[in-house]
């Protein structure tokens, strides 16, 4: 096809690019090497990156409608040798539950998977991993009838999907994925989650895949049921009575990813935990666990599932071919004749960091490395000062006024060590605690900040001399407590409300009828009436909506003062005077403004005061969440609604191990 192509075949080339899954696009446009800077980065929608970079290909200097055409030719029928397709389709199909709360979780795991498989490094590598099949790295609850004489490593045919071996008689939905360092292990795991969530929302049947990482895993004492509840509730904002309810009805197929993340005194007892969590009552019908080989070597006990894979270092062959694929012979060459870089990139994360580091990898310098760790680490270092220093288009910010390369550095260092420290693979904007302070002077500073906005709001009912001196000593008192925001309630009312409503009314009547109704009411709405599912979808999104219903209960709370001011004379003029009316709006007036501080706007205010304190201590930026999404542009964060997670967990440990100048 030549450039000067007519109108109708321009159209259909365009529909064809725009049509192939972001793998695919991803591939093209690697191949195609546009200038830094012309196609937004894999976080963005693929819709936006299709239109660049056609703009791009027909410019002066692009390359041509042909060459596109030919590169676009050869990515498409490359994949469909592929057993599977790998991913989710553009657009998903309405799901045939009719239970609301299944259908929402369903939801958040789809836009899960397709958003992590987007941003992710792999998203680069289309290779799919050969697999090796280990039966000797699990105990079988049949290995004493069942056992044979072969316990080597099975070679699984190359191109083997994992959802195939997990569908397998002899696996049962009870699989062990193990690998090296970037070896794929967790994109292995979202390539299973892909089929088993579009299983989920095409058959009410099949169970639900939830993805929960086992770094949060803290207590020895906690049964993987509790843990797993806890997990719902923080990652899919699920009832712990709805959470409780999937799991005895066999709902969910729990995806295990970190068991190695975890610290080594840890380990070994949630290996144990899960082996009497399968065998119990209440463990699930499916399960996946992904692991470090090495980590798990070492433990004394086997995990009670079906059967292993091992993730097998990319080959010579596979290497070579994709390299040539993305027009990368000169790096190819250079693998050729460097055994040592060669052996390090036979996994899928460094032969990403590679290909998109390539220019800033230093021959000489890397010759200067001496063991496989400082070469690791030199080559993620040449990825991360690539991805600081690289022109982009960003989403977040004008071209100037973006965060110098030192500034994303230092923010990023210490983001990844309260990760690190608080054994945890994702970060959450309102999840942000006083915890993380350090010095007493900060944790000062933090109560002196919270006790004068307090105290400014306690004017408005007590004076200002009484209401300053509230305040401040409310918030030195209450500063360093955990903030958790008041992020939904359902006003519907169920028992649970109906109980929890009666209950603070009664507390409240003790002390005064009218009081007793203002606390009852705003408490009973804040304590019985939850939703059973709430998601994240937005940077910071608890603080909003603590935040919202601040004004909302006090709203109630002011409607309710009205009726007493003005109904209270009607009712019983003739038993209270004017000044026992003031007496009694006073007090509810205390009674609005304290039940409504208490659980929402009080989270709201410490948050905002810690944000202070952070910013202040040059911890983070004062707008965060444009920050962070600045850094999803920039290949080192993934973006999940509103959660955060480094690109890849060995990045996040790089940066962890930086000193915090």
């Amino acid at each position: 096809m030549h450039d000067s192509a007519d109108y109708s075949q321009r159209s259909a080339l365009f529909n064809k690019l725009a049509s192939v899954p972001a793998p695919q696009l991803e591939q093209v446009i690697v191949a195609l090497k546009p200038p830094q800077g012309n196609i937004p980065t894999a976080a963005a929608q693929p819709a936006s990156r299709v239109k660049a970079l056609f703009e791009w290909v027909e410019s002066p200097i692009g390359c041509g409608l042909a060459t596109l055409e030919s590169v676009l030719d050869d990515v498409t029928t490359s994949a469909q040798t592929a057993s599977h397709y790998y991913g989710l389709p553009e657009e998903k199909p309405t799901a045939t539950r009719k239970d609301r709360n299944e259908k929402i979780l369903i939801d958040a795991v789809w836009t899960e998977v397709e958003d992590r498989l987007r941003q992710s490094l792999h998203n680069a590598i289309l290779v799919r991993l050969d697999m090796a099949e280990q039966r000797n790295q699990v105990s079988r609850p049949w290995d004493s009838q069942l056992r044979t004489a072969d316990q080597t490593p099975k070679a699984l045919p190359p191109g083997t999907h994992i959802a195939d071996v997990f569908d397998r008689r002899d696996v049962g939905g009870k699989l062990l994925i193990l690998g090296n360092p970037g070896s794929g292990k967790t994109t292995t795991m979202l390539d299973l989650a892909s089929v088993l969530i579009q299983r989920a929302n095409d058959d009410p049947e099949q169970p639900i895949p939830v993805m929960v990482n086992l770094s949060s895993w803290q207590n020895a004492k906690q049964s993987l049921t509790d843990w797993l509840l806890s997990e719902l509730k923080l990652k899919y904002g699920v009832s712990q009575k709805l959470g409780q309810t999937w799991l005895q009805e066999k709902k969910l197929l729990p995806l295990l990813d970190g068991l190695d993340e975890l610290p080594p005194v840890r380990q070994e007892p949630v290996v144990k935990a899960i082996n009497d969590w399968l065998q119990s009552g209440d463990g699930p019908m499916g399960l996946l666990v992904c692991s470090r080989i090495e980590e798990y070597g070492l433990y004394e006990t086997n995990l009670g599932l079906n059967a292993a894979v091992c993730l097998e270092p990319l080959t010579n062959n596979q290497l070579q071919q994709y390299l040539r694929s993305l027009n990368c012979q000169d790096l190819w060459t250079t693998l050729r004749h460097d055994e040592d870089l060669l052996t390090l990139v036979r996994t899928p994360l460094l032969l990403s960091v590679a290909v998109l580091a390539n220019d800033s990898i230093d021959p000489q310098r890397w010759h200067q490395k001496q063991t496989t760790t400082a070469r690791m680490e030199y080559l993620l270092d040449a990825y991360v000062e690539r991805r600081l220093h690289e022109v982009i288009n960003s989403r977040a910010y004008r071209p100037h006024g973006q965060p110098t390369a030192q500034q994303t550095r230092h923010w990023l260092i210490w983001l990844a060590k309260q990760v690190k420290n608080q054994s945890q693979d994702e970060f959450l904007i309102e999840q942000l605690q006083p915890s993380l302070l350090t010095t007493r002077q900060q944790k000062l500073i933090l109560g002196l900040i919270l006790g004068l906005i307090l105290g400014l709001i306690f004017v408005l009912t007590f004076g200002l001399l009484v209401g300053l001196i509230f305040g401040l000593i409310f918030g030195l008192i209450f500063g360093q407590v955990s903030i958790t925001p008041l992020e939904s309630f359902d006003l519907s009312f169920s028992r649970k409300a109906r109980k929890e409503f009666f209950k603070e009314l009664k507390n409240g009547l003790i002390t005064g009828l009218i009081i007793g109704l203002t606390f009852g009411l705003i408490f009973g709405l804040i304590r019985g009436l939850e939703t059973d599912i709430l998601l994240k979808v937005k940077p910071n999104q608890g603080i909003w909506a603590s935040l919202k219903n601040t004004g909302f209960l006090l709203a109630i709370g002011l409607f309710l003062l009205m009726l007493v001011r003005f109904g209270l004379p009607l009712v019983l003029g003739g038993v209270l005077g004017e000044s026992d009316v003031d007496l009694v709006v006073a007090s509810a007036s205390g009674a609005v403004l304290l039940s409504g501080v208490y659980d929402s706007l009080f989270p709201c205010i410490q948050h905002f005061a810690l944000r202070i304190v952070l910013h202040r201590a040059s911890y983070i930026p004062w707008n965060y969440a444009r920050f962070l999404n600045h850094c999803t542009d920039r290949l080192l964060l993934q973006r999940v609604g509103g959660r955060y997670r480094f690109i890849h967990k060995l990045v996040q440990e790089h940066f962890a191990a930086m000193p915090l100048k």
